[in-house]
C-alpha cells in the first residue's frame, strides 16, 4: 500500500493546465488600497477540465479580493487572454516606510510594455470566461 500514493501523486501532479502570462505590477501603475487585516489562508481550487475544443483558453487563479471592509473568495477560472496582454495577480503586502500598515493591489491586466506607457493605454481589459469556467472550491479539513 505505500507504493501506492507515489504513483497517485506522480500522475495526479504530472498534468499540465495552461496558465495565463503573469508578471507583475508596474511600479508607477500599481494601486493600493489600506487594509484592516491580511487575507484568510489560500482556499484550495479543482481545476475544471478545459474544454476540449477551446485551446485558446488558459487558467487563472483565484485569490481573495478586499470588498468594502472584508476578504471575499473570487475563484479561479478558465480565460481567453488577449495576445499581448499578461496578468498580475493580487498583492498583499506591509508598507515598508512609516507606522505599519498594510497593503492591497487588485489584480490586474497589462500589456506587455506597460512599463514604457501610462495610465489607461497600459491596461488590458479583462479577458472573457471561457465554458467551463470555473473551479470547484475543496473543503479544509
Amino acid at each position: 500500500m505505500r507504493h501506492v500514493f507515489p504513483c497517485v501523486c506522480a500522475l495526479a501532479c504530472s498534468t499540465t493546465t495552461e496558465l495565463v502570462p503573469v508578471g507583475t505590477h508596474p511600479p508607477h501603475l500599481q494601486e493600493f488600497i489600506a487594509v484592516e487585516y491580511p487575507p484568510p489562508p489560500a482556499q484550495i481550487e479543482e481545476i475544471t477540465p478545459r474544454h476540449p475544443k477551446r485551446p485558446e483558453c488558459a487558467w487563472v487563479d483565484g485569490y481573495p479580493a478586499w470588498v468594502g471592509r472584508r476578504w471575499v473568495f473570487q475563484p479561479g477560472q478558465w480565460v481567453r487572454a488577449a495576445e499581448g496582454c499578461y496578468y498580475a495577480p493580487a498583492v498583499v503586502a506591509w508598507s515598508k516606510a512609516g507606522e505599519p500598515r498594510l497593503y492591497y493591489s487588485a489584480p490586474r491586466w497589462y500589456r506587455e510594455d506597460a512599463l514604457s506607457m501610462s495610465g489607461p493605454a497600459a491596461f488590458c481589459p479583462s479577458p472573457p470566461a471561457c465554458e467551463p469556467s470555473g473551479a470547484v472550491l475543496v473543503p479544509s479539513p
